[in-house]
């Protein structure tokens, strides 16, 4: 019993053992992870729904048109909402879920990071995008980030070096997704290339970036 209760303590440590026993990412995985409960300091804004506002209803795709809600129904599209000036334009789900369901952002969490840089600029905790972002993370002077400027981070044109490999379980992406050391993770990458010369999509990129914010959140 005493083995087996020290086999799963140091399976549950280890990101290689969680990636093996969880497998793939998957809509779901909110329930596997720790959460903390966010509540909200004032009455939240709330999107109105469209009004005389028109939306494609089809989609031409491949050179051929289809419904749009059945094309998104194909592509296993779980929840789609489009707005435009504060207002919601469509919305629908499919496959059982509704406005209730919760499923992981994924992907979309960089869209909402990036914004967040926006609004810290509106605030002046940050200047300019064409700050060097080791104003924000100085631990990477020493990985050669001097030249990396919050733009290139938000535009993914950082020159990162970083394995986006899903299937890894040694890669950096499952570091980040399943480890639990993500400063010390942050602090070790390094650079492929020189910023600025040409985009790769990497998730690394919004780490930096969330990186940055908890450094001006630690700052008051």
């Amino acid at each position: 019993l005493l083995l087996l209760i020290c086999i799963v303590l140091i399976a549950s440590s280890c990101k290689i053992a969680r990636f093996v026993f969880y497998n793939f990412a998957g809509v779901n995985d909110y329930k596997k992870f720790p959460k903390r409960e966010l509540k909200a300091s004032q009455t939240p804004f709330i999107f109105p729904a469209k009004t005389n506002q028109t939306f494609p209803q089809s989609i031409t795709y491949n050179k051929k048109t289809e419904r749009l809600d059945y094309f998104l129904s194909e592509q296993n599209t779980l929840a789609f909402i489009v707005i435009r000036n504060d207002t919601i334009l469509y919305e629908n789900y499919f496959h059982d879920k509704d406005k209730t369901t919760i499923v992981p952002s994924f992907s979309m969490a960089k869209s909402f990071t990036s914004a967040l840089i926006g609004c810290a600029i509106e605030d002046r905790l940050i200047q300019s995008v064409e700050e060097p972002v080791t104003n924000y993370i100085p631990e990477l002077k020493k990985n050669g980030f001097d030249k990396v400027k919050i733009k290139h981070v938000l535009q993914m044109t950082t020159g990162l070096k970083f394995n986006e490999s899903y299937f890894n379980p040694f890669g950096q992406v499952a570091g980040f997704y399943y480890g639990q050391k993500l400063r010390k993770q942050i602090f070790k990458l390094k650079l492929a290339y020189e910023p600025g010369t040409k985009f790769e999509y990497k998730s690394g990129n919004t780490e930096l970036l969330g990186r940055a914010q908890l450094f001006l959140d630690a700052q008051g």
